[in-house]
């Protein structure tokens, strides 16, 4: 444990919450689509992914008056669960993304459909998140993030067309190639969201502010060390009384409780991913003095003290679904 208010501040809060996600990229397939064309979905289970690699979509969320124009090398990111549309144009016709299933395919991984019209070619995937990841990450985010090939960068680039070039023509080691292809574009997008200030609340805006992400660098960096208020607003570079309502305006919450909730987050992800860590050693890491208190903090945040919530996590394991496979993505869980 380090002193709080001592040592340099870590320069990425965005790595330390990245450390507590376990993310899956998936490409559910990739779509040749001729005008006119239209898909629907209920909704992902996960964030549903899809990428303009040639043509043009109009993309539709549920509730919002305005389509989402794509172009070629855009990316857009749609909430989990989150009900939308993606066609030629906005009064084309749509059917289920699960018709694909049933469509003509030229290759194991693309499957043509639609009209005679101009064609588009879409891939389509997903990013599966952990619960944590889910707790984490969607809440933060806005119900689609849009990467538009005009505006990216270099790298987003590069990431869009290796992605487009390995599902074209797949070589050995395909499918973890575009796993970690897919993973990177969301790590782009939370990039954008953080730039562009489009994040809904919580810490993903706040990391848009240079003083507070200081600040929840620091913690993500070493939840055990013994914060204060006084400390973490020595690590913003502000007064303490500047600091405090600050801080809770943009996370959502108050300092300490931030810590509090960061530190279960790291025990939880500890019993999740070490069967061999101990209560007492869990405790010290995460700022504890004793097995005892850690427990009572930890059963008030989960619901279940650190042993039940083990077993259940192991349990989970075993029965976890298998990843989608082939393009009509799952309903998600009700």
């Amino acid at each position: 444990m380090v002193d709080a208010a001592s040592s340099h501040p870590p320069a990425d809060p965005l790595a330390g919450v990245l450390d507590l996600v376990r993310l899956r990229g998936t490409v559910l397939g990739v779509a040749e689509l001729g005008a006119p064309w239209g898909l629907r979905s209920p909704g992902f289970e996960d964030l549903a992914v899809h990428i303009v690699v040639r043509g043009g979509a109009h993309l539709e969320l549920e509730g919002r008056r305005h389509s989402l124009a794509l172009r070629a090398g855009d990316v857009a990111l749609v909430a989990a669960g989150q009900v939308h549309a993606i066609r030629d144009a906005p009064r084309s016709g749509v059917v289920s993304f699960r018709r694909l299933r049933r469509a003509p395919r030229v290759d194991s991984r693309t499957v043509r459909w639609g009209g005679d019209g101009p064609r588009t070619t879409l891939v389509v995937g997903c990013l599966e998140l952990d619960a944590a990841g889910r707790d984490l990450l969607t809440a933060a985010l806005p119900p689609v993030v849009h990467l538009p090939a005009e505006a990216a960068s270099a790298g987003q680039l590069g990431l869009v067309h290796a992605l487009a070039g390995e599902v074209a023509r797949p070589g050995l080691g395909a499918e973890p190639v575009l796993t970690r292809l897919a993973e990177l574009l969301f790590i782009q997008a939370l990039r954008t969201c953080i730039a562009a200030g489009t994040a809904e609340h919580g810490w993903l805006r706040a990391l848009a502010d240079p003083a507070i992400a200081r600040a929840l660098a620091a913690v993500h960096a070493d939840p055990g060390a013994d914060w204060t208020v006084a400390a973490l607003a020595a690590r913003a570079g502000m007064s303490r009384s500047a600091f405090a309502p600050a801080f809770h305006r943009l996370v959502g919450e108050p300092p300490l409780a931030y810590v509090t909730t960061w530190r279960m987050r790291t025990a939880a992800r500890a019993l999740e991913q070490d069967a061999a860590v101990s209560l007492k050693e869990l405790a010290a890491r995460v700022g504890y003095g004793s097995d005892e208190a850690f427990s009572r903090a930890f059963k008030n945040w989960a619901g279940a003290p650190p042993g039940q919530y083990r077993r259940a996590a192991r349990e989970a394991k075993v029965e976890a679904r298998p990843h989608h496979r082939g393009l009509g993505p799952d309903e998600p869980r009700r």
